[in-house]
């Protein structure tokens, strides 16, 4: 399995088709983490060894689905068991936390709709809330469309950081006042002590201090 990963990582596209040709039957292997090669592949981004992957592979799951961000089939599979719009990964990950860290806006708002949990946090030791990753890959348009749907602004994920600690290290100015205009605890600290001001002057983003300062920061 360990030979696959890497060729996935690497995208060794021509050796993975090796492999497939000479045993279909790899296709569907997991991952010690529990997850498909072909969610394994959305993780490493790798577009090439995911179009593969697909010449081989009949159906897809939910997971799988909501990691290429293909809304038609994730809504077949939800009208097909509608439990599983809130259910988790091999890895610990829901369908809208998927959809979150992939940055598809579209895919968000049709789980939303669809009754999607929007604090639903994983169910793994990292503890990520899809507001979470949406702050992660500084994606504006999902963490105002999480908000506006209830998400939590001041969820904790691993090591105490919160969304407003993750905008502020990313040098997101417009999102640390997204943040704040919707009730982010200015100085909620992580498990070090540090708080999202700290995290800015460390950085040297001094708009994101100044914003910090203002509204109480510390």
């Amino acid at each position: 399995m360990e030979e696959i990963l890497d060729l996935i990582k690497d995208g060794e596209v021509e050796a993975l088709r090796q492999l497939f040709e000479k045993d279909p039957a790899l296709v569907d292997k997991k991952t010690d983490q529990g997850i498909s090669l072909l969610q394994y592949a959305a993780y490493c981004r790798g577009i090439s060894t995911i179009q593969l992957i697909r010449e081989f592979k009949k159906d897809l799951n939910l997971f799988e689905a909501t990691s290429l961000g293909e809304i038609e089939m994730t809504g077949k599979l939800i009208d097909e068991d509608k439990s599983l719009i809130n259910s988790h990964s091999g890895d610990g990950f829901t369908p809208l936390g998927l959809a979150s860290f992939f940055g598809y806006f579209g895919l968000a708002k049709f789980l939303l709709d669809k009754g999607a949990n929007p604090n639903l946090a994983s169910n793994n030791q990292f503890k990520v809330a899809p507001i979470h990753s949406a702050c992660a890959i500084s994606n504006y348009k999902i963490v105002e469309l999480l908000i506006k749907n209830g998400a939590n602004v001041n969820a904790k994920q691993i090591q105490g950081v919160t969304p407003l600690h993750s905008a502020a290290h990313n040098g997101e100015t417009e999102i640390v006042k997204l943040l704040l205009e919707n009730g982010a605890e200015v100085n909620a600290k992580m498990e070090t002590g540090q708080t999202a001001m700290a995290m800015a002057i460390d950085k040297n983003f001094g708009a994101i201090t100044d914003l910090l300062r203002e509204n109480g920061g510390q």
